[in-house]
Parts: structure tokens; sequence; C-alpha cells
């Protein structure tokens, strides 16, 4: 009798829990009745077209649609209301609506159903207004909803069999009937909780405001949580109560099946288990592992030498290509044994490809237990210039498609934003570039929930300059002991140990860095100067007093690299055959010696604190000002609206841009121009309002310029056939003006930087903003934000999840 009574209560509660669910599915599948009154998320957009007219000082006309049963997303303008379900959105202009032509899987990408809708001029502006807030990361709000779905889907269909196998009296449908009722649950608590935090973070938008300083308005665009999603937590909830009556009338049963599932969910524990690397984290001026044991970087550079530049104006032979070490999995395979060998835990790679694949090596480092440090730059084009430094839309771009790229692997000690971009005193100006590289990667590192430190290598020199260097690199600008700004270890090429060498040597380093306040390493150290390399430094650096100062270092080189001071490496390599030297044997008898201090403790290791900035002076001149986050949504609009625009002749359009920014720089000034707006200067701390844009749009600026000065004269707009009138242009120069203004209506912000539209190279950049808004992850992580973990990892869960919830509710009855 009590098991009649406990099916039938278990039933009658998925069924409410069903019919919740049935209704949460018709939700805006068209306008009749009932699916018009149920949604997930409401967007109403009714004031935006008052508060477009105070951003732009002028009357606003052909916003919004005019006919309500206008198909959506054709640019036939923009309706008042818009009302989101998981199979389609719908429009509703004056209560009458019209809905997508979605059939499943609807993504909820609020910017892309507005922006769609507008004008293509309506587009630009709004593109360029919203900078700020996840409400514009369509990628992001739609890999998550879109993953939200087939969670709320699988537990739809889940309830759906707990409740026909529970009405069937039979012991085994009476198990499946619990079983379904708990998968269902379960699915039905993630996608609901994913739903409700992507609403919550679109809601961002409602606090947007426009306008002056002095007047600000309410953007007039408002998200709200729409009842479905009420209805689905109330499903949610039904089939959760439903599971207690299920267990309850066959508990005998369960309890052996308990056992099992409990053994299996350890089995599986344990097997994930095995192989996993620690996450490496920094406290205070030291790096600790998860298990709290103090970490030091045993480390050895890992990267083949590409071409050697020959240009007179590079007297460092930095190479001018380069080869990926880690997209070869079979070289990786050849290799790790040896690294093995020498007992390493880290190794450092200067640059990498991100268009391609490098899951073989990763994951055999993983396993092996090597974590990686990331150098984001590339040689020639592809990091900051230490001749004319900048912080622009492509670097940036280009060092999040490298983040990207390397998301899914665990073991990514850190990404170094630059290696040596400033080798004397006069190039210090350069360091305000440097550290809001810095910002900029640390805030969208946090966007993605990646726990990879931000370092920078620098150049050894004197301490007049180097040391003010490190401090600037880790301190707060705004003197509020912030690390926003700052990095998380700061890295020395370090070469003064040469031969057998004595420890004081490094007297006067350990010196400079006894009070620094973040963790500090030996990016490269290894003189080659005084041959045979004995490696005596290894047991010095690792151990007290210097192991109070630094966490470790890194051997230089594995592979064979030739210097102006004598050739590095370890071994030579022919084919598939690997021959260590003697270098190589001796870094492994001195590595494979060391035993790690322990102290501080991390609990005895303290805060960091970040000081004041250091001042300048003849031999420091970097300004406290720092460049602003490079915005590609005010470079596109930018790009767009401009007169005259760069239409290369060549696809090699790096080696024109800088001859052709000189002449147009040139003509400007002797028309009575000049090209401030392009420049960005790190002594002064000033950046013009374009700087931050990418080389290209910056010809285009600067072409458009001197075509707007000399009256739009055909011949100005030609610059040797490398350039061309835009027709879409504003068609008066106060039109342009004003449109280029609206574009660039924020040019000093800094805010989170998004993931680029496109990856696999320069691309654009989803980077846009100003203020402080949320970043989103890749399409690869952002479905499993979340969690912080890779696709993989979030179907292990799931599944380890499952397996464990099962046992545990089982052997309670």
């Amino acid at each position: 009798m009590r098991g009649e009574v406990c099916i039938g209560s278990a039933s009658v509660l998925s069924l409410i829990s069903l019919i919740l669910l049935i209704f949460m599915h018709v939700g805006q599948i068209n306008t009749s009745t009932v699916p018009r009154g149920i949604s997930m998320v409401n967007i109403n957009t009714s004031g935006y077209g008052q508060a477009l007219a105070v951003a732009l000082g002028d009357p606003i006309s052909g916003l919004y649609a005019t006919n309500a049963t206008a198909p959506l997303a054709q640019q036939q303008g923009l309706r008042d209301t818009y009302k989101f379900g998981l199979y389609s959105y719908c429009g509703y202009l004056n209560g009458t609506g019209l809905c997508s032509n979605t059939t499943a899987a609807n993504r909820f990408q609020p910017f892309t159903a507005l922006t769609s809708d507008m004008l293509t001029n309506y587009t630009g502006f709004t593109t360029a207004l919203i900078t700020q807030g996840t409400f514009i990361d369509s990628s992001y709000l739609g890999n998550f909803t879109n993953g939200a779905y087939y969670l709320i889907i699988i537990g739809s269909v889940a309830t759906a069999l707990a409740l026909f196998t529970g009405l069937l009296k039979h012991t085994v449908l009476f198990f499946l009937s619990t079983t379904f009722a708990v998968i269902g649950a379960l699915a039905l608590l993630i996608g609901a909780t994913i739903w409700t935090v992507i609403i919550k973070k679109a809601e961002s938008i409602n606090e947007f405001v426009v306008g002056h300083p002095d007047a600000l308005v309410p953007l007039g665009i408002t998200v709200s949580t729409g009842n479905a999603i009420f209805l689905l937590w109330a499903a949610w909830a039904c089939l959760l109560v439903s599971i207690l009556p299920y267990m309850i009338s066959r508990g005998t049963m369960y309890k052996s099946i308990a056992r099992a599932t409990a053994l299996a969910t350890g089995v599986l524990a344990l097997a994930a288990g095995v192989g996993a690397i620690q996450k490496v984290s920094r406290a205070g001026r030291y790096l600790y592992t998860e298990d709290g044991n103090r970490f030091f970087i045993k480390g050895i550079a890992y990267q083949e030498q590409g071409a050697t530049s020959t240009d007179p104006n590079n007297p460092f032979s930095e190479p001018s290509t380069f080869i990926d070490p880690l997209t070869d999995g079979s070289a990786c395979s050849r290799d790790l044994p040896f690294l093995q060998q020498l007992e390493v835990n880290t190794i450092r790679v200067y640059s990498v490809n991100s268009s391609l694949n490098h899951d073989d090596c990763m994951n055999a480092l993983s396993q092996a237990g090597i974590y990686t440090i990331i150098d984001l730059a590339l040689p020639v084009n592809g990091s900051i210039d230490r001749n004319n430094p900048s912080w622009t839309t492509n670097l940036l771009d280009l060092y999040i498609e490298t983040i990207n790229a390397f998301n899914k692997y665990d073991n990514v000690l850190a990404y170094n934003v630059g290696n040596e971009v400033i080798v004397d005193p006069s190039g210090t100006g350069a360091a305000p570039f440097i550290k809001a590289a810095a910002r900029d990667v640390r805030a969208y590192l946090n966007s993605i929930q990646s726990s990879a430190l931000v370092g920078y290598a620098a150049i050894d020199g004197d301490d007049n300059w180097v040391l003010p260097l490190a401090e600037y690199l880790s301190c707060d600008p705004t003197g509020s002991n912030s690390g926003s700004s700052a990095i998380d270890l700061f890295g020395l090429n370090n070469y003064e140990w040469c031969g057998d060498a004595t420890a004081s040597v490094y007297s006067g380093k350990n010196g400079d860095f006894a009070g620094y306040n973040v963790p500090a390493y030996f990016s490269e150290f290894g003189c080659v100067k005084q041959p045979p390399r004995l490696w005596t430094e290894v047991p010095v650096i690792f151990s007290p007093p210097m192991s109070d100062i630094w966490s470790g270092g890194v051997a230089f080189s594995y592979f064979p690299a030739e210097s102006n001071d004598g050739e590095f490496g370890m071994v030579t390599i022919d084919g598939n055959t690997v021959t260590p030297n003697d270098d190589f044997g001796r870094l492994k008898a001195q590595y494979g010696n060391l035993t790690f201090p322990t102290t501080p403790s991390q609990s005895d290791a303290g805060q960091t604190n970040f000081p004041a900035c250091p001042p300048q002076n003849s031999t420091w001149l970097a300004s406290n000002t720092l460049p602003p986050t490079p915005n590609d949504a005010a470079c596109n609009c930018l790009e767009d609206i401009l007169s005259c625009q760069f239409t290369p002749k060549t696809t090699n359009t790096s080696a024109i841009v800088g001859s052709l920014l000189d002449l147009g720089c040139s003509l400007l000034g002797q028309n009575g121009g000049n090209c401030n707006d392009i420049s960005a200067n790190g002594t002064t701390g000033t950046y013009g309002r374009v700087a931050f844009c990418d080389p290209d749009t910056k010809l285009s600026f600067v072409m458009s310029e001197y075509y707007e000065l000399t009256n739009r004269a055909a011949t100005s707009c030609d610059f040797a056939g490398n350039a061309t009138v835009n027709s879409a242009a504003p068609a008066s120069v106060s039109g342009a003006n004003a449109a280029a203004s609206s574009c660039l209506s924020n040019p000093s912000a800094t805010f989170t930087p998004s993931a680029p539209a496109t990856t696999g190279g320069s691309g654009s950049s989803g980077s846009n903003g100003s203020g402080s808004g949320s970043g989103s992850s890749n399409n690869n992580n952002a479905a499993v934000a979340l969690v912080g973990g890779s696709p993989g990892a979030l179907v292990g869960i799931a599944v380890a999840f499952v397996f464990g919830a099962l046992g545990s509710v089982l052997t309670i009855a």
C-alpha cells in the first residue's frame, strides 16, 4: 500500500512538472494567445529612440518599424518589444508581432536581434554607443543559452519518461522512474541556472546611460525576466520532490544498486584525478600550487630558432620568422623523454600560431606535469614596437586569439605580454603600452575565468632603469592599491653567471628585488661567454637567500640557437634522433639534485600590495597615464564612414603602411593639419583618439583628413593607387566630422575586452566598450565558463555528478 501511495504521489508531481514544461516550451513559437504570453526574457526598446537622439544631438527618424508584420532581421526597423523563447523570438510593435523563423535551439542574442532590425546607419551608431556589458556579447549569450536549450530538452524528455515508467507497476521500472527523475532534475537545474545567470548579466544594459555628463539619460533598452523562467524553476522543483516517493517505494533494491553506483563513481573519480596537473597561483610575492606548496619554475626555453633578421636596425639578432614547437605532436613525443630527464616542470615558448592545433603537445606536457609559459607576441609586426610603441586593436586581437587557443589546456602557467621590448633608458617611454597590454590581458583572463598569470620578460641592464621597469609593471598608477594593471610575474633574462662564478654575482639583483611585490624569476639564464656551461648557478638560484626573492628560472635553450655571444642549445636533432650534449648532461645533474625550499608557507605569504609608480627622471621616462583599451567597434565604425579609404594594391600591407603614413602626415602638415589623432606618446601620456586603431584604419583616417582638407579633390584620394573614395561616407565635411566623433565618443576608455569576432588571424576584435563591461570567452569556452573548464570537462563533471548524486540518494533510501 505504501508503495502505491508513493508511486501515485510521484506520478502526480511528474505530471505537474511535465505540464509546466510544455507551457514553457510553447513560449514565442508564434503570436497566438498562449505562446505570446510566455517568454524566457523580455526586452523593451521603446525609449531607445529618445536616448539615441540625446546621444547624437539630432532628431531620430526611421529607427522604428512602421509595419509590425515586416520581417525580422531585415533592417526593416526596430520593434518596441522583443520576447525570446526557446525556439524563436518575436518582435512586437504596439502589441502586434511577428516571430523569427528559428525552429529549434534559438540562441539568445539580443544585440544581434536589435541591430539586425535597424537601418545600417543606426546599427553603426548603436555599435559605437553601446560599448560595454554582456548584453552586446552575442557569442557569449548565444553559446550559453544554446547549451541550456539542450539541457532543458534532456530534462523534459527525462521528466516524461519518469512519469510513464512510474505508471507501470514493475520493480525495474520503478528504478528507471527514479533514474529518469534524477537525470531530469539535474538537467533542468543546470539549464535553469544558466538562463537565470544569463538574464542577470544581460540586465546590465538597464543601468546604461548616455548623453552629456551633466545631462545623462537612460539608454531606453530594458531587459526583464520572462514568466517561462518561473515555469522552468517550478517544473524543476516538482520533479525534484517527486524523486523521494519513487525512492521510498523500493528502498531495499536501491541500496544494493547504490553500493555499485558509489563504487563506480569512486573509480571514475580516481581515474579522473590521475595525472591532473595542479593550478599555480600567486600569493604575496610567491607562487603556490593548489595543495599549498611553494612552486618554483624549473624550466627550459623550448623553441627552435627561426630566421634571424639581417636588418641593421635590429642589433639584437631577433627572429623574423618563427616555428611553433607545440603543433608537431611527433616532435613533442620525441623531445618529452629528454625534458623528463632534465626534470623540468616548465617550458617557455616564445611564439605560437593560434590558428593551429596544439592538443597533442599540450596534453602530453600536462600528463608529464610540465607547465608552459606562452609569449603572446609574434616576430616583426606582432609585438609592441620598441622604436614606435603603440597598443592597438590588431595586437589585442592577436593576444586574445592566442589566449583563446590555449585556454582549454590546464597547464598554461602564464602569458607574457612582451619580451625585451625596452632595452635601454631611452626606450622606457614604451612601458605604458606594456602595462596597458597587461591590464587588458588580465581583464580578459578574468572574464573567461582563467587562472593563468600575466607576465613580462625583461632584458637585463643598468639598475637605473631595469628596477624602475619592474616596479612600474607591478605598481598602481591610481594610488588605490589595485592590481588591475599590474603583472603577476616579472621575468628577468639574466646572464650574469658565467662559467664557475660565485654567488656574489647576484648580489646586486638580489638587493634590487629584495622588496619586490610580485613573484620574479629568471626568464632566461645560462651564459655562454665562458664555456663550458657548468650550471653551478642552479643550486644558488633555488636555495636561500635567492629562493626568498626569486621563484626559479628558465635555462636557455633546449634547441640550438645562435647569438652574438655564442652558441646556445643542449641537443642536436636529426629527424627523430635527439643527441644531448654536455650542457644537457650538466644541467640534468644540477636540476636533478634540487630540493625546493618550502618557506614561506602560503598562509605566511601575505597579501600583495601595489605601491605607487616610480617618478619620471632622466633614465625613467614612462608616464603614469596609460593608453586606453583598444576599441575595435569604434575603429570599425570609423573605417566605415571615412571618406577616403586605404585600398592597397598588395596583400603585403605591412610593407607599405609605414611609408604611406609618413607621406600622409607630411601632406597634412603642408596643408595646416597634423597627425596628432593617430599618435601616442608614453612619455607625455598623451594618446590620440585614433591611436588605438590598427595601422590600416589609421592610414585611412590620415588619407581622409587630407582628402577633406583639400576640399575632396579627386587627386587627394589616390596615394599611388592605394586609396579609394568611400561612396557611403557622409556627404559633407561637417557630417563626416560628426560621424567620426560619434564613433570615437569615448576614446580614452578602459574596459574588459571580449573575444575577436573572428579567429585564426588578425581578424577584427570583439573588443568594445567604455567604462567597465564584462567580457566573454571564445566559442570553445563560452559554454563552460560557469564551471571554468573545457567542453569535455563539462561533460565529465555532468556524468560524475549524475553518478554521484544517484548513488547518494539511493543509499539514503
